[in-house]
């Protein structure tokens, strides 16, 4: 079968490999759709992401990887269940390391995940969803309802990831929350904050698309920080929110300037939540540490997370159509990530792999 292959850092092939044979408990997929992730730039320079924001430090990546962790696809069950559409849950964890019994599963040191850094590792090839086939756990493929689409179905990882972000920040009806950095991420967090009851969203960034995008889909209050300063942003979360901040601030940028501006728009007893772990040399303020403010970092889903995502897909209650910008075959998977690299001069928020 053809397979995306990340061979080392800025080496991924397109490979003839062989068709992986599930093991007991496994079930094969036939991958009909496939997001290009941020993390997945990220391993192509030479980064586990996985690694350093689950634990915290630096390793290796395996030396014949097939990337892709956001699938949709078929599995064929037999007689008499069929071929059917499912979505896939790109992760299993241990189940007896101290963060999975406290409930704590995401944080697992011991975790396996397709198209990531981690498990598999008596494998001849780190399986993924860039790749025609791919094996995937039974209990982590889940029914896809037919008025949501293969393409649809890739943004569910993410969406996973929004739903305990929000949760971890403690978004409840009626708070009002900003969002600096627009991308995927950040567009999936600004309708997850509004279906958990959020009474206005400020969203902020630098592109058209995705400044667009976070008009079209809800966002009360659009800043193009091309336009202003971060600081000036700032000012205008304060203004958007009558003067008292923010109940929950997301970064989802990683930028310096852009948490130094986040951390001053925190409302009294807020949490500013950074996506992509702090900057380097960020500073907290002085002002940030009165009132019960909160500072903290997001990392992953649960397994229930990601099931809230996928019923908030099927009810409309998010809606991600508008997040995708390209569409490549398998063959021009070198295409699809200069595209999701190059976004400044791309315009693109999410770019999928069609094998």
């Amino acid at each position: 079968m053809l397979a995306a292959v990340l061979c080392g850092p800025g080496r991924l092939e397109l490979r003839d490999v062989p068709e992986p044979e599930p093991a007991a408990g496994e079930v094969l997929v036939h991958v009909r759709a496939c997001g290009v992730c941020g993390s997945d730039l990220r391993y192509v320079r030479g980064e586990n992401p996985w690694a350093r924001h689950t634990l915290g430090v630096d390793r290796p990546n395996p030396p014949e990887m097939i990337l892709g962790h956001e699938v949709s696809g078929e599995v064929d069950w037999g007689p008499p269940r069929g071929r059917e559409r499912v979505a896939v849950l790109a992760f299993r964890t241990c189940g007896v390391c101290r963060p999975c019994r406290q409930g704590k599963a995401h944080l697992c040191a011991d975790t396996e995940h397709l198209g990531h850094g981690a498990g598999w590792r008596d494998r001849p090839y780190n399986p993924g969803g860039m790749a025609e086939r791919m094996p995937a756990w039974a209990d982590r493929v889940y029914p896809l309802p037919e008025h949501i689409s293969f393409e649809e179905a890739t943004l569910l990882d993410g969406l996973g990831v929004a739903v305990h972000a929000v949760r971890r920040a403690g978004v409840r009806w009626g708070d009002r929350v900003a969002v600096w950095g627009c991308g995927p991420i950040g567009l999936l967090i600004v309708q997850t904050a509004q279906a958990f009851g959020a009474a206005g969203v400020v969203a902020l960034d630098r592109q058209d698309a995705a400044l667009g995008a976070a008009r079209d889909l809800g966002a009360t209050t659009v800043c193009d920080l091309r336009q202003m300063t971060p600081e000036d942003g700032a000012r205008e979360v304060r203004r958007a929110t009558d003067g008292d901040g923010a109940d929950a601030v997301f970064d989802t940028t990683g930028a310096l300037d852009v948490q130094r501006a986040a951390l001053e728009t925190v409302a009294r007893g807020g949490t500013a939540l950074l996506m992509a772990g702090a900057a380097d040399g960020l500073e907290v303020p002085r002002s940030f540490h009165a009132a019960e403010r909160t500072l903290t970092t997001s990392c992953n889903n649960t397994v229930r997370e990601y099931q809230i995502g996928l019923e908030l897909l099927a009810q409309r209650r998010v809606c991600v159509a508008p997040l995708i910008s390209y569409r490549f075959p398998l063959a021009a998977v070198g295409e699809a990530f200069a595209a999701a690299a190059g976004k400044a001069e791309s315009g693109a928020l999410k770019v999928v792999v069609l094998p």
